[in-house]
């Protein structure tokens, strides 16, 4: 598979969007670690603030502008701004400009556009295989308008997937040398809302390891600007933020074997974390940077379309996912196979498939589920009431599994008859699988 990407010269994307800026990072089939789409060739200037401008009188194909261009725009009087586009998106509202309505899906799919036009300075489109969307705070409402903006930006669905920070954390720490994580990782984001801190724990004893992730929003550690404020100020309040982060840290790191310690965000500095650091880095390896997410997102893409053996050697597992494999057993010609529907680790959201079976024998079929604790495998018995079986493989029945919530799998299942011979009756069967029975 990786020899035929590598062939096509296929690429993956990890798009980390959130309110304050946007980071992309990208990987083609040659490469073993993604790189980062920098504003400046050759610079490390990652962050795209996540704005839009609408130039006073320009034409349709000039009138936004992005980023720090349309920073400049307003800045100079030329356009107006338009903010917030994450948080307009999660609540599906609409901004006026300039006397016009302009929805939250609309407006990020210009932005989206934008900043997908300038990847292409290094990724050519029609060579991206699938992109990955990382927010640090998702719901149904927020991903649908991403996906409405990607489409309207080119993109169609099949190519889109949505992570969290915390899959994409994950992502990043298993494609990393395992002298990095051997014991327990702790990462701090550092961002305009605040300090939100996820400590990755993983059990090995299961197979596949089994991994968790715990985190933590620290709302006092939000940033203020002090730049007006006297230098003695300034000091008294960067000694003060030292202290809060210390005691944050110390707290953690007592209760755990930390390995490796990740600092993401402009905000942190060495001329004021000096306390933090000192502690920190007796016998951790500590890291700082701002696109481990985004770097986490296209691992996490590339494993979705490509994927490698760390797919089944280690799972993540949160609230949001699946914690069993369900799958089934059936008859090919004179042998039994086992055939996988949902994999554990799935997001709930991600969690569809769609197939037929040939009923031979009666009008049920049984789900293998095995969760990845290492409980026993149980059985789910399916029937189909009323569905007379002929026993000749004639009855064809649909079988479509989803999730509505994270709290149960759904199953549909429709009579398909075969053919002229037997036609459907147009029959359906729902069916519901509650996770606290299968997890």
């Amino acid at each position: 598979m990786f020899a035929d990407m590598l062939r096509k010269n296929k690429a993956v994307v990890g798009f980390d969007l959130g309110n304050d800026y946007a980071q992309i990072s990208y990987c083609r089939a040659d490469q073993s670690m993604p790189d980062t789409m920098s504003l400046v060739m050759g610079e490390e200037q990652y962050n795209i603030p996540t704005v839009l401008s609408r130039r006073h009188g320009a034409d349709e194909a000039a009138a936004w502008s992005i980023g720090a261009e349309a920073l400049k725009d307003v800045s100079e009087g030329k356009g107006i701004l338009v903010e917030d586009l994450v948080l307009l998106a999660k609540n599906n509202v609409s901004v006026k400009v300039e006397d016009e309505d302009i929805t939250a899906d609309v407006l990020l799919a210009v932005f989206i556009r934008k900043t997908l036009a300038i990847l292409s300075l290094y990724v050519r489109t029609e060579d991206i295989e699938a992109i990955a969307f990382t927010m640090r705070d998702m719901n149904s409402q927020l991903m649908e308008n991403v996906k409405k903006a990607a489409q309207q930006a080119g993109f169609n669905e099949k190519r889109l997937y949505f992570l969290s920070h915390e899959d994409c954390f994950f992502q990043y720490m298993i494609h990393q040398p395992g002298e990095m994580w051997i014991h327990d990782v702790l990462l701090y984001d550092y961002r305009s809302d605040g300090m939100k801190s996820y400590l990755l724990q993983m059990n090995r004893k299961t197979n596949p390891v089994a991994c968790f992730i715990e985190s933590d929003l620290f709302p006092e550690m939000k940033p203020v600007d002090i730049s007006k404020k006297q230098e003695a100020a300034k000091n008294a309040f960067y000694r003060q933020l030292d202290a809060e982060l210390f005691e944050i840290a110390k707290k953690q790191c007592e209760k755990h074997n930390i390995t490796s310690v990740f600092l993401l965000g402009d905000y942190f500095s060495r001329e004021w974390c000096k306390e933090s650091l000192r502690f920190l880095c007796r016998e951790r390896r500590v890291f700082q940077g701002n696109n481990l997410f985004s770097k986490g997102a296209c691992y996490g893409a590339r494993e979705k379309v490509f994927p490698s053996t760390l797919s089944t050697s280690y799972v993540y597992l949160s609230d949001d996912k699946l914690r069993a494999n369900i799958g089934m057993t059936c008859d090919r010609g004179q042998e039994e196979i086992y055939f996988p529907i949902l994999n554990a680790g799935t997001n709930w959201y991600d969690a569809k498939r769609e197939f037929d079976v040939m009923l031979t024998k009666n009008n049920t079929f049984t789900l293998n589920i095995a969760p990845v604790d290492g409980s026993k495998t149980r059985l789910a018995k399916i029937s189909l009431e009323g569905l007379k079986v002929r026993g000749n493989k004639t009855n064809r029945v649909g079988l479509r599994f989803f999730m509505e919530d994270s709290q149960a799998v759904q199953i549909e299942i429709t009579d398909k008859g075969f053919g002229e011979f037997f036609p459907s009756t147009g029959r359906m069967w729902r069916e519901c699988l509650p996770l606290e029975v299968i997890s």
